[in-house]
């Protein structure tokens, strides 16, 4: 995909700040809030799917977290794959779900809890078992607190690839030429 240079700034300013009012980016950029309207329009119709906040989960009391590797077990393959990440997106304790392309595991599953305690109620209680452990067999579990994350940041990677995204040529007034052409 090809972004003008405004565009690029533009979503590269609202990266940083998703609340940047329309009049600030134009001040910055030396362009009108029109113009910024515009851009933010197009970019919310092509690649921005919505604005979000970003919690701290410790603040949450969310201070124990878990990546399993699991595999889909001969009846979560008869149920079907699709209906098996549609349980696991319905659980509140599983926040991101990968699907692996190959090899033994079929999916790579990420946790939050509150505590060791919730943790540990989560995989031995009964409903988990008959439920989702049923259709996806656990190979490895792995724990960590809050306090072990090093780095959960998108935003270098986000910027580096508006970078080198091609840049699209920028001429003013070309659709309203292409409809004066097409009126004549």
């Amino acid at each position: 995909m090809n972004l003008t240079k405004n565009e690029k700034k533009v979503l590269k300013l609202l990266l940083g700040n998703a609340r940047k009012s329309d009049s600030d980016i134009a001040a910055e950029l030396g362009i009108s809030s029109q113009a910024v309207g515009k851009i933010r329009r197009k970019l919310e119709e092509s690649m921005i799917e919505g604005y979000t906040l970003k919690l701290n989960p410790s603040k949450l009391g969310l201070e124990t977290h878990a990546i399993g590797i699991a595999k889909l077990t001969r009846e979560g393959q008869d149920m079907g794959e699709l209906e098996v990440e549609q349980m696991l997106h319905e659980n509140p304790h599983v926040t991101n779900v990968y699907r692996l392309p190959q090899g033994n595991a079929t999916h790579i599953l990420v946790y939050s809890f509150r505590d060791l305690n919730e943790l540990d109620s989560f995989f031995h209680s009964q409903k988990v078992r008959q439920g989702m452990h049923r259709y996806l067999e656990l190979q490895q579990l792995f724990t960590f607190s809050h306090h072990s994350m090093v780095k959960s940041n998108h935003l270098p990677l986000f910027e580096k690839t508006i970078d080198s995204l091609g840049v699209a040529k920028e001429i003013a007034g070309l659709k309203e030429l292409e409809l004066f052409k097409r009126r004549l």
